[in-house]
């Protein structure tokens, strides 16, 4: 077989950043064909990409963008499996982009944020670093009345965008900061899904059966614990981060006449 241009070798090397043995035994196969050689190795990446769809990311970071008038905002989550491939310059390249995608599209949920071209990018991504790749939350927000605020907590794994009205900066930041450190998953309790407080029910009765708890008991018992969860999950509820002793709530009413329309929470290390 013909010795392989090592020039060759370096241009395919950089555009696909594939292996050197790879590399050469894809150019061997083309006859020295850069274009069909890098063809090979995109469709090599994807195949070893698929065989890491089961694992897990628990690793990654936040991207996200936001207008200086506070008017919208955007924040794109991607996970991989380790911290190190998430501080490499490929991941960060690949998350600004998908950041730019998000912004293109204006939408909040992965299903509709995905498309060919960015899942094909992202199984390269995969195929090369050796780790499963994957967009895990999206958020889009505009406002024409009021304020979108994000917070990002230093090192870009946790963070939140929220909208709220009338705009103040001061209080945007506070409800984002609260929003990230407290994990509420509503605004309030009327807003948390009857799936969920079903979910958190069964588990309560559960609990309680474990414990040796009377059956005539548990349905008191499960109302208890279900009752803290609707406090510790619903953001008006919930205790305000820098003064436990009052509610989140309680702390906005005292700013102002306010409201919270809209939340996103974001955290890599959370499914």
């Amino acid at each position: 077989m013909a010795k392989v241009d090592v020039k060759l070798i370096q241009m395919v090397r950089e555009a696909t950043g594939a292996g050197l043995m790879d590399v050469k035994k894809a150019l061997e196969e083309t006859g020295g064909d850069v274009d069909k050689a890098i063809e090979i190795l995109r469709k090599m990446g994807i195949a070893k990409a698929e065989k890491k769809v089961s694992r897990t990311t628990k690793e990654g970071l936040l991207f996200a963008a936001s207008d200086e008038n506070f008017k919208w905002g955007a924040v794109v989550e991607v996970g991989c499996e380790t911290d190190f491939v998430a501080r490499t310059d490929d991941f960060k390249n690949f998350g600004q982009k998908a950041l730019q995608v998000l912004l293109e599209k204006k939408v909040n949920s992965v299903e509709e944020f995905m498309d060919p071209a960015l899942e094909e990018e992202m199984m390269l991504l995969s195929g090369k670093v050796g780790e499963k790749i994957e967009i895990k939350k999206v958020a889009y927000f505009s406002t024409d009345d009021g304020m979108v605020y994000i917070y990002i907590h230093p090192g870009a794994l946790q963070g939140a965008i929220v909208e709220i009205y009338p705009p103040d900066e001061k209080v945007a930041r506070e409800t984002a900061m609260q929003i990230t450190a407290m994990k509420p998953i509503a605004v309030s309790k009327d807003e948390i899904p009857e799936e969920v407080l079903q979910k958190e029910r069964e588990i309560y009765e559960e609990q309680a059966r474990k414990e040796g708890k009377p059956e005539n008991v548990i349905p008191r018992i499960v109302e208890g614990r279900l009752k803290s969860f609707l406090s510790e999950r619903s953001l008006l509820d919930q205790p305000y981060m820098k003064d436990p002793k009052i509610s989140f709530g309680e702390w906005l009413k005292a700013q102002g006449d306010f409201v919270v329309r809209r939340f996103v929470r974001f955290d890599v290390h959370e499914d």
